[in-house]
């Protein structure tokens, strides 16, 4: 009998696999690095950045203050310009399309003049007859409320506060004037 001995190979290390882990890890762990850095970095500038507006601000100020004592023309024309670019920004449409809902082919819109810091709208109607009158500001009323129907304290309230029958036109004509609060 003979005893064959028969050796298994040992598995060689992948010495290059794992080198190639190393450094990937390596890698890895350098752009975390970096990232974190670029992280505070980018919080850095933003704190700077409000800094430097808050001291602009601040600059702003100073310079129009100044130009306030020395040329109070330019302060007035300043103020005069901030109120009609605050007119430009207000939301005519909700105003307008009030109206325009309840536009009547009875009536007439004469004019219309709106006040923004109190919200109030006085129209100078002309109809034919009061009827008519009556019938534009009831649909002004119906209009004035939310899309969705309900009746909440934010809805406009629209009355007619004078009419006058003109005798001198013919036909004759009922001219009125509504204020609504938007």
């Amino acid at each position: 009998m003979t005893l064959r001995l028969e050796f298994v190979r040992r598995r060689r290390v992948p010495w290059l696999g794992l080198f190639f882990l190393v450094g990937t890890l390596a890698w890895a762990a350098l752009l975390f690095a970096e990232s974190i850095s670029l992280h505070e970095e980018a919080a850095r500038n933003v704190q700077r950045i409000d800094q430097l507006k808050l001291e602009l601000q601040g600059r702003r100020r100073a310079a129009l203050q100044l130009q306030a004592k020395v040329d109070p023309e330019a302060s007035r024309r300043r103020k005069e310009q901030e109120k009609i670019i605050g007119a430009l920004r207000y939301p005519w449409s909700r105003v307008l399309s009030t109206i325009e809902n309840a536009d009547s082919n009875d009536v007439a819109v004469l004019s219309l003049s709106h006040e923004q810091e109190s919200g109030q709208t006085q129209i100078t109607l002309e109809s034919i007859n009061t009827q008519g009158l009556v019938a534009f500001v009831d649909a002004l009323n119906h209009d004035g409320g939310q899309e969705d129907g309900s009746d909440v304290g934010s809805r406009a309230q629209w009355y007619m506060t004078t009419y006058q029958i003109q005798p001198q036109n013919n036909p004759q004509t009922v001219r009125a004037v509504v204020l609504g609060n938007q």
